[in-house]
């Protein structure tokens, strides 16, 4: 799988290239490498400082595996819905409105949709040349 996926990408010198790898490093290291490794860690902290020093815990929690499951079987849940309430109810729909407004692209694109609802068809031809020819 990594060999496939490392000979799908091509390996350039050019400025775009480099800055490609840059954003596929960047994507991985974040997103998954260190989400793991942080994930562990606190795993290991957590058994460490709350397990091993609270004795009810610890007779309940015996070996560092069962520790994993429940912590497992309870974080995700509450993780997924914290997850979906911020997506759904939350700051998510606020930060998209906002990245909206002050995105140039969007603005355009609505400015354009906006000419196009009125018949005026040549000022959104205006408006979105920026985009289609590179200026």
């Amino acid at each position: 799988m990594v060999n496939h996926a490392m000979a799908s990408i091509k390996i350039s010198t050019s400025k775009a290239g480099v800055l490609r790898l840059w954003t596929y490093f960047r994507r991985g290291h974040s997103t998954y490498l260190a989400f793991l490794m942080s994930f562990a860690n606190f795993l290991a902290i957590q058994y460490r400082l709350v397990i091993e020093y609270i004795p009810v815990f610890k007779e309940l929690f015996v070996r560092l595996h069962v520790f994993v499951i429940a912590f497992f079987l309870t974080y995700i849940p509450v993780a997924i819905v914290i997850g979906w309430l911020d997506y759904k109810k939350f700051s998510v729909p606020v930060e998209l409105e906002v990245k909206a407004k002050v995105n140039p692209w969007v603005r355009d694109i609505a400015l354009a949709l906006t000419y196009i609802a009125e018949g005026k068809n040549e000022e959104a031809k205006v408006v979105l040349r920026k985009w289609v020819s590179g200026e």
